[in-house]
């Protein structure tokens, strides 16, 4: 394959990722960095951000990097935690992320930020495959978010994470109600 076609196949292969995230809402942009062909920013609304790049070291490859950067008000919330919780929430964290089929960095002390990737070969690249990969890095994000809040600050989780109400719940509500 000669140098032109693999610049086309890069910039096909660029395009379709950025096509697949502005379809699912997600707001990009391009960003130069010189160890990559190509980098795209994706933002959803929650401002959570997800890096997706093709590297030129392995161009056979499109990576996924998102990371958490620990406010200064955590982090010396967790250094005052004693060491035996601190130790209990990295390992805790380590292996859910484990669970979850997500490479990460950074869960030790000193804590101060939580680097989370996915790489997805070529050969392999669906719409279905890349966003169920960056879906899984979402997800790492959020899992880091939730559980430094629930450890550290103690709040109830996001009422998304609640049980729902069924249809019997709210009719027996409405007839107590009534009563």
């Amino acid at each position: 394959m000669s140098t032109s076609e693999k610049g086309q196949d890069m910039d096909a292969t660029r395009e379709k990722v950025q096509k697949w995230l502005m379809s699912e809402g997600w707001q990009i942009s391009e960003q130069p960095h010189p160890d990559v062909e190509w980098l795209i920013r994706a933002e959803d609304a929650a401002q959570r951000k997800i890096l997706i790049g093709q590297n030129k070291a392995t161009p056979d490859q499109i990576h996924l990097e998102a990371r958490v950067s620990l406010a200064d008000d955590h982090r010396k919330m967790f250094e005052n935690l004693p060491q035996e919780k601190r130790r209990e929430i990295l390992w805790d964290l380590r292996f859910r992320l484990l669970a979850m089929n997500v490479d990460f960095a950074g869960i030790a002390e000193p804590m101060q930020a939580v680097s989370l990737t996915q790489g997805i070969y070529l050969d392999g690249l669906t719409r279905d495959t890349f966003l169920q990969r960056f879906s899984i890095v979402r997800n790492a994000v959020i899992t880091v978010i939730w559980s430094i809040i629930r450890n550290l600050e103690g709040v109830e989780p996001p009422a998304e994470s609640t049980e729902p109400t069924t249809h019997s719940d709210t009719k027996d509500r409405s007839q107590q109600k009534g009563k």
